[in-house]
């Protein structure tokens, strides 16, 4: 019932994330950030991050970590100081940087990265091709000439093509004519280059008034913010339209990434403006910017006339009360004050309320898919929406780089459901993405997923299913690897251990659930009471002896209520008594059958219905079908191997106990010792022996511990479960074979891209301090994202204790969590 897995591929645009200290060359380092963003597709939607003496303030961490940047460029003054804080915040992110000294400013910086994203102009035939009667294409585009000088209200709120895209001019390459931002005084023969019907602005805030006329004019800010918006956070900022008076580095930084607050510009193209402080004392243009909004922004218009929420932190209400006065006279709009008290103000308040972006009437994006055969598979990488309407254009519209997001089906996977396939999803390690793509550059998103760098050179994407085996001695003994760009690329540390092998448990529980065939089919029959009761009566049955077995030791050994061992003699006295008792315990009732299984299950059906009121009036149907039920039960673990069938029968003049297996029974059956024949009987009802094997697992490998732990983790899980085996770990590669490990880990599992690492015991009574210390330092070494405690049976108030005491070993980033079994131990009510 299983669907066919598959890969899902999705392009989006490069996201890219600012880390800025404030300084005395921060504004100029802001226009290098903005220029830069509104040159890329996508750019609008960058974040720039406060930094601040090496620390990053906890609301842009958590801002930071939601919108999981594809590269993180850092503009501090001591960048080594946050580079701890960043790796620990992102996930596989590319983290580049910019060196800047206090002591000197840089007059023009730059900030690109290596691997530049798809241009913004991009989208230049798209809007072409999609318009329509109620949207003209766009004919001009703003551009400037490089003697123009600029107050900061076009390089903060729109962006010019000379700024932000290197070749200027480029108005024919891209079919567009330029509206160009020029001196007054510029000399007429000023174009070395045929300027192809351009237009002439001598003032920056004529810009708004020649947006509103008819012809469409479309500036790179638009472009940079086409259908890109990843994630849509709750926020009261994003219920006004946004308009920033001041020049400081918050104002500048606060209105830039209010910008992140609303959805993409396919609606509407501006929600936020910033205004340069002393423009606010010239009458025309607050006028402009309210005739502006009046015909240009529908923020807020549900309930009545527009919202506007003029908002400063280096001014105050008094300030500005004149300029907004006519930016509501103009724009017919409710107007109001708001201080930005903190650089933070900005942020989304509540980070569990950012959801993925959805907007009605969005183009959805194109999505590749193929069909999962082999081990490689090829996907065609899809481009961008937009590309698809630059075929046999220019070729500077599809030059750079995007994403292409994975999701890639597992061909052996162990989901829970029969009609749902797990993915991979891999925890936070740069050398894991690899193993899916070993023939790209990829890294792996926060959500466990893969990306893809992807151009136009790049037709297909190759995708490989790694081995489980593989992937978790990368995890546990792999060394992180980095881009040359990256800046932690010379400061891999090896790794703590250098060998990872499955432990003899392991190997253990490996066979066993191959025996079932799946964890599925383990977790189906084991957490069945009446089975589980009947394995463990037939492969342990002195388990529940213990009591029996600590009276005979009081009473033959014990003085006073104590015992006390002080000498070599009392050791053998103690060594007596053990082998004594063991004796006298009862053996494994090695065979059952079908006679004795039912009448145990018919017991044990009828104390289930008695204790349920809807099966109570159903007794004698429910209790009719027991034989039938467990026939086909048996059936099952008949063909797993769990249980298999023959003849045993006692020879009479040896008296040894024989089997014969159900393939080699005949008329006439020899003794194994004394070879005295044995006539098969007319009657014969055949004999079930529990698989040795299996026996063996459950009475002296605590098999069923681990296997109850890794279902209990596998129930939480909602996309992704892979598991290993019980694991020995090396701190150097034994040269002998039979050396003993360094350390040994009982669970050791991937939950959705978290690596949870567990201690696991029969009891909780049974976790030692010296347990919880040896868990504590292999979670931190390894750097897991959670530490477990497991426990077959015991109170789980103790538990929790143990779980704090576990807590207080552990870096605060690392969950710690217990659990205790939750397997029905009353009567089942089927099989």
């Amino acid at each position: 019932m299983k669907p066919d897995p598959r890969i899902r591929a999705t392009p989006r645009p490069v996201r890219i994330a600012y880390l800025l200290e404030d300084g005395a060359d921060v504004h100029q380092w802001l226009d290098a950030i903005f220029a830069d963003c509104f040159g890329r597709d996508g750019g609008r939607q960058s974040l720039v991050v406060p930094a601040d003496n090496g620390s990053i303030s906890n609301r842009y961490q958590e801002w930071l970590r939601i919108l999981d940047p594809d590269v993180v460029v850092v503009l501090t003054y001591d960048n080594d100081a946050y580079t701890s804080v960043l790796v620990g915040l992102l996930a596989d992110t590319e983290i580049v940087q910019q060196a800047r000294k206090r002591d000197e400013p840089v007059k023009n910086p730059r900030v690109g990265v290596e691997r530049h994203g798809l241009s913004s102009i991009s989208w230049i035939p798209f809007l072409k091709a999609r318009s329509s009667a109620f949207q003209g294409a766009p004919d001009l585009i703003l551009d400037c000439y490089p003697a123009w000088k600029d107050d900061g209200f076009i390089k903060d709120n729109f962006g010019t093509l000379h700024d932000s895209l290197v070749g200027f001019p480029i108005h024919e390459q891209i079919g567009m004519r330029g509206l160009n931002l020029v001196p007054k005084d510029a000399p007429d023969d000023r174009w070395h280059f045929r300027s192809m019907g351009a237009e002439d602005l001598t003032d920056g805030y004529e810009l708004l008034d020649r947006m509103l006329q008819s012809g469409g004019v479309t500036t790179l800010s638009q472009l940079s913010n086409l259908n890109c918006q990843p994630h849509r956070p709750d926020h009261p900022w994003n219920e006004k339209f946004c308009l920033v008076i001041g020049d400081s580095f918050t104002d500048r930084v606060s209105c830039w990434n209010a910008g992140l607050l609303f959805g993409s510009a396919t609606s509407q193209p501006y929600k936020t403006l910033r205004v340069p402080a002393t423009n606010r004392f010239q009458g025309d243009i607050g006028s402009k910017i309210g005739n502006f909004l009046r015909k240009s922004n529908w923020i807020g218009q549900q309930n009545g006339s527009a919202r506007i929420a003029v908002r400063s932190s280096s001014l105050t209400a008094a300030d500005v009360q004149e300029f907004m006065a006519k930016v509501q006279a103009t724009g017919m709009s409710n107007v109001e004050f708001e201080v930005i008290v903190s650089i933070d103000d900005c942020c989304p308040p509540d980070v569990t309320r950012i959801y993925s972006s959805y907007e009605l009437g969005r183009t959805n994006p194109a999505i590749a898919e193929a069909q999962i055969r082999d081990p490689s598979t090829f996907v065609s990488a899809p481009n961008p929406l937009q590309l698809n309407y630059c075929a046999g254009m220019n070729p500077i519209f599809s030059r750079g780089f995007w994403l292409v997001d994975m999701k890639v089906d597992r061909l052996h996977d162990c989901s829970r459901f029969d009609n749902v396939r797990d993915v991979w999803m891999l925890p936070n390690r740069s050398q894991l993405a690899r193993m899916l793509h070993p023939s790209s550059v990829a890294r792996i998103l926060r959500n466990g997923f893969t990306s893809i760098w992807t151009d136009v050179s790049m037709p297909h994407i190759e995708v490989k299913q790694p081995n489980e085996k593989n992937l978790f001695y990368s995890i546990l003994c792999g060394t992180g690897g980095y881009l040359r760009s990256d800046m932690r690329a010379s400061k891999v540390l090896p790794p703590p251990y250098e060998h990872s092998a499955i432990s003899d448990k392991g190997r253990y529980l490996s066979g066993t659930l191959d025996m079932f065939g799946s964890l599925n089919n383990f977790e189906r029959v084991l957490s069945n009471h009446f089975w589980r009761s009947q394995f463990l009566n037939m492969a342990a049955p002195a388990r529940n002896k213990y009591i029996e077995v600590i009276d005979f030791l009081k009473a033959r050994l014990a003085k006073n209520g104590k015992l006390v061992i002080n000498d070599d003699a009392g050791w053998l006295r103690l060594a007596e008594r053990v082998i004594q008792k063991s004796r006298k315990l009862s053996i494994p009732r090695e065979t059952t059958n079908f006679e004795w299984l039912l009448a145990d299950w018919e017991d044990e059906l009828t104390a289930a219905i008695d204790a349920d009121a809807h099966m109570l009036a159903r007794k004698s149907e429910i209790l009719a079908d027991a034989p039938e039920d467990l026939e086909g039960a048996l059936s099952f673990l008949f063909e797993c191997g769990a249980f298999y069938r023959g003849h045993e029968w006692s020879c009479r003049r040896c008296s040894h106990r024989n089997w014969i297996g159900i393939a080699e029974l005949k008329e006439q059956m020899l003794c194994e010792v004394c070879r005295h024949g044995h006539q098969l009987p007319i009657d014969l009802e055949l004999d079930f022996r529990l698989n040795e094997f299996f026996s063996t697992c459950l009475r002296e490998h605590d098999t069923l511990t681990v296997a109850w732990a890794l279902c209990a983790l596998r129930q939480e899980s909602r996309h992704s479960f892979i598991y290993s085996p019980q694991t020995m770990l090396f701190r150097t590669y034994p040269e002998n074979p039979s050396r003993e490990s360094d350390r040994e880990l009982d669970v050791v599992c991937i939950v959705d891209g978290k690596l949870l690492i567990g201690e696991a015991k029969v009891r909780v009574d049974l976790i030692r301090e010296s347990d919880l210390a040896d868990l504590a330092a292999a979670v931190t070494e390894l750097q897991a994202d959670t530490a477990i405690l497991a426990a077959l049976s015991g109170d789980s108030g103790l538990m929790e204790q143990k779980v704090k005491q576990l807590r207080m070993l552990l870096p605060p980033s690392i969950e710690a969590r217990g659990f205790v079994c939750g397997w029905d131990e009353g009567p089942s009510g089927f099989l």
